[in-house]
Parts: structure tokens; sequence; C-alpha cells
């Protein structure tokens, strides 16, 4: 989805730049990803590009903690911005930005700038499979009210608070489907795996039509350890049951599937997430290189792979050079490989 969004200058420093003529390129562009129901979203990869949609210098970042974005040092121009969904199995969005801060002498002023995202779910996904699931249960008026002091609580960020709520409203009624499954969420957000546990598999046993507490609890289990991946793919597979179109829940599965010595039928998720995927997804990029690389030994695949990661991982010029390095060596393999 693209929108045009034209922004005038704010904080416009003219009396400064009076005496400059030269350029002064210090605006910026920030601002916050949030999901359908106005909930901020960690760790979105958002890119910048410019006016011919070639991505900028180290212009690809992750949202905080808060789910804010920001980009510095932009001189004035159309710029193109795309925020990647992905990871929430949500749809990519990307707007038009105009940065304008010229004066009437010419030259470039000071500006803030913002623009906000609003990202949907993907059809067939964890977020629109969790959207479609009405799970209707008599809750105790106190359990409520925790609730929702727990959800408005974390729409702002506030963790700690909402998860004190969400506490609160399991020891009123143990059994609050939505409690547990937002709780052990935000438990896995933290990377608190272990702790995530309990409170997704009494989610799913209470809610066995959930594909996103299958999914959470799944990833979970996965990244406990190898010896709990045969539970985590129980839990996946049902989770991909129902939502068939997860790139998500296809990408994990092909992690543990890679994990377990089952490359072929890891290579079918992976290509299968891959497909589903509007642009390139580093960790998909990634994992199928080492794939090919490592364990199915075909180089020139992983060679491919790997230049892609490269593209859209947002990674330093030190590290990119790196990887081209590793590239050229994969290729060099290929080669080798096929004369033999």
């Amino acid at each position: 989805m693209v929108s045009a969004y034209k922004i005038s200058s704010c904080f416009l420093i003219g009396a400064f730049l009076l005496g400059f003529e030269s350029v002064f390129c210090i605006s910026t562009l920030s601002g916050f990803v949030f999901d359908s129901r106005g909930r901020t979203l960690p760790d979105i990869d958002v890119e910048i590009m410019d006016d011919l949609y070639r991505p900028l210098p180290n212009g690809r970042v992750k949202t905080d903690s808060t789910g804010r974005y920001f980009f510095a040092n932009l001189r004035d121009g159309r710029y193109y911005v795309r925020a990647y969904g992905y990871r929430y199995d949500l749809e990519d969005q990307m707007h038009m930005v105009e940065i304008i801060t010229q004066s009437i002498r010419g030259t470039e002023g000071v500006g803030a700038f913002t623009q906000d995202f609003y990202l949907q779910p993907k059809k067939g996904g964890l977020a629109a499979a969790e959207l479609a699931v009405i799970f209707s249960q008599e809750i105790p008026s106190e359990a409520k009210k925790a609730y929702e002091k727990a959800t408005e609580a974390l729409s702002k960020r506030q963790i700690q608070q909402g998860i004190s709520e969400l506490l609160k409203a399991i020891e009123i009624f143990p059994d609050y489907y939505y409690a547990l499954h937002l709780l052990g969420k935000e438990l896995f957000m933290m990377k608190k795996y272990k702790e995530a546990v309990p409170y997704l598999l009494k989610a799913v046993e209470i809610n066995q039509k959930s594909a996103a507490s299958l999914y959470y609890l799944g990833y979970s289990l996965h990244m406990l350890g190898k010896e709990f991946n045969r539970s985590a793919l129980i839990a996946l597979k049902e989770a991909h049951l129902l939502a068939p179109s997860s790139v998500q829940i296809l990408y994990v599965l092909g992690k543990i599937k890679r994990e377990m010595g089952e490359f072929q039928e890891s290579e079918n998720y992976l290509l299968k997430a891959k497909k589903l995927s509007k642009e390139p997804i580093p960790e998909i990029q990634k994992e199928l290189s080492q794939l090919y690389a490592n364990d199915l030994k075909r180089y020139e695949e992983a060679a491919r792979e790997l230049a892609l990661y490269l593209k859209v991982a947002g990674l330093t010029d030190a590290e990119r050079k790196e990887g081209e390095k590793v590239v050229e060596n994969l290729k060099k393999k290929a080669k080798e490989t096929s004369k033999n």
C-alpha cells in the first residue's frame, strides 16, 4: 500500500541559516508503527528509499521497544518509507514523504518530520486468524476490569503494569483465555520463553482453535532447546492448519526441521514462506542460505540467497563487505562442484 503524504517543515531555523549558503542537512524523520488495533509494534523493519525507490545507505532500521523508528541527516526531497509487517504477519505499508525546508534564499533548513504506520492483517496469516477467532466466556467483572487496564497499559508500552494487571485477571479467573494468551504473548516478546509456556499451554487447552496461541507456544518451546522441538512441531503444525498463509509459522517450521536434520522438509517450508512474502525477508533468506551452504551443499543457491539477505538485512558497510566475500567464495565453490 502506497499513500502520498506531503509534510511541511516544522521547527525551521531560518535565522540561523541566513549566514550560510551551503547545504545544512540535519532534517529527521520519525514515527510509530501500529497494528490495526492501535497497539505499537516493536522490532518492525522500516526502510527509507529515495525518489527512485533506491535504499539509502544504512537506511533500514528496527522500531524500538515503544514501536518508534528514526532516520537522521536527511536532505530536502521526496522519499519512500516502508514498514515491513512480516514479523507479525501483517501487510507491509509504504508512504511517500516530502521533506521541504528550503528558505527564500535557496538554502535548506532544519526540520523534524513524522510519519506513522498502521499495518493491517495479512489475509490467511496469523494476525487475521487471531482476529477471526471469537471466543466467548463468562468473565467476572473484576477480572474483565483488570484485563482492560492491562490492554490500555500495554498499548502505551507500560509493560510491567500491563503484566501485573493480567496476572490479577488470571488470579481472579484462572481460565481467562484472552488474559492467558496476551500474557504469554508479552512474555514471548520479552524473550521470557520459559515463563511464557505455562500461560500459552493453558490458553491452548481452553481454546484449541487459536492459531496465535499455538504459534507462540510452539516458538517458545523451540527457543527452550532442541529437546523441545518435537513438542514445538505439534503446536506449530496445528497453527499452520489454522493459518496456512502465515509466513512466520512456515519460517519457524523450516528452522525446526533444519535443526532436526530433515533438510528437504525444511526447504519446502522455507520456500513456501518466501513465496508468500511480497518482499525478501532477512531471516528467511539467511536460513535458506545456511541450509543450502552447510547442509545441502548447493552453493549457487546459497550465494543467491545470501546476496538477497545482504540487500535487505540493514547491515553496516563493514558487515556487508564481509558478507560479499562469503558470496564470492560460495560462487567459487559452486563452479568447482560443477566441474567434478
